[in-house]
């Protein structure tokens, strides 16, 4: 008598379960692709982060490395250097002030499809941005490291 008893109590069970699943309210898709478009844009922020460190030390050694022969294209990486550390500090501290730390952490919360639009795009910009700045980046740290290399 047990069993026929267990399958009601099972099948309210199914039920439920799928009734709480297909009640779950869906993203539109524009929130989808804010979300995925944000941890693109911060893994490349995570990426280039750590080259800060390396940047202030190449900005040491070629400082050391300065002559009269040199003197012209030292300080033209070191300017290169220089120039990408602080197009960092800047692209980070304008991305804090555009979004808001849920939306960097969580992802987008509104469900309003014009208001998502315009962060998708706003991000869009800085995700283009971040991109930039990796390459950047990536290119002053090679000169430099070219310079020290030819220099040692």
């Amino acid at each position: 008598m047990k069993n026929k008893n267990m399958k009601p109590q099972v099948l309210l069970s199914v039920f439920i379960i799928c009734f709480i699943f297909s009640c779950k309210e869906h993203q539109p898709k524009e929130a989808q692709e804010f979300n995925k478009k944000m941890e693109q844009t911060i893994a490349i922020h995570d990426q280039v982060m750590p080259k800060m460190s390396d940047i202030n030390q190449l900005l040491n050694q070629l400082e050391n490395q300065i002559d009269s022969t040199n003197r012209a294209q030292i300080e033209s990486a070191m300017q290169k250097l220089q120039d990408s550390h602080e197009s960092m500090m800047k692209w980070m501290k304008s991305f804090g002030d555009e979004f808001s730390k849920t939306e960097i952490n969580q992802g987008i919360q509104t469900k309003n499809v014009d208001s998502l639009q315009l962060r998708l795009k706003a991000l869009e910009k800085y995700n283009i941005e971040a991109k930039n700045l990796k390459k950047h980046i990536s290119e002053a740290i090679e000169n430099a490291n070219a310079l020290i290399e030819k220099e040692s």
